[in-house]
């Protein structure tokens, strides 16, 4: 789940009135429906890192769109990205794989050392 927060202000008070019935609950309709739509076409590592860029593209969505209810959106802020424990899980047991692959790869290395070593000794000894 990702926390956003939209700052706005109601810019021109007549047709914020006139054009829209619930400008608050509009705002924040269209906030989310622009969140989700925007995550929608990012992958987990761009979510994770990519906040300003995320927030700086709702804000671009939501001021054009807010535009004709009289709307004018200041800011808007990624606060908290969280992730599903079960992916958290998930992320977790693929990085413990890596690991382990890591280190068997480290593990046959040496031992092709050490067999090096240890033939050249045995052809030391043979002479």
């Amino acid at each position: 789940s990702v926390d956003a927060v939209v700052y706005y202000r109601v810019s021109n008070a007549i047709v914020s009135v006139t054009n829209v019935k619930d400008t608050h609950h509009s705002t924040k309709l269209l906030a989310q429906t622009s969140l989700r739509n925007i995550l929608g076409t990012k992958n987990l590592h761009e979510i994770l890192s990519d906040r300003d860029s995320i927030a700086g593209a709702m804000q671009s969505i939501l001021d054009e769109a807010t535009a004709d209810w009289g709307i004018k959106v200041e800011r808007v802020e990624i606060k908290d990205a969280r992730l599903p424990e079960n992916l958290q899980r998930a992320m977790a047991a693929e990085a413990e794989a890596a690991r382990e692959a890591r280190a068997k790869v480290i593990a046959a290395k040496g031992e092709q050392k050490a067999s090096g070593a240890l033939r050249a000794a045995a052809e030391t000894m043979e002479q």
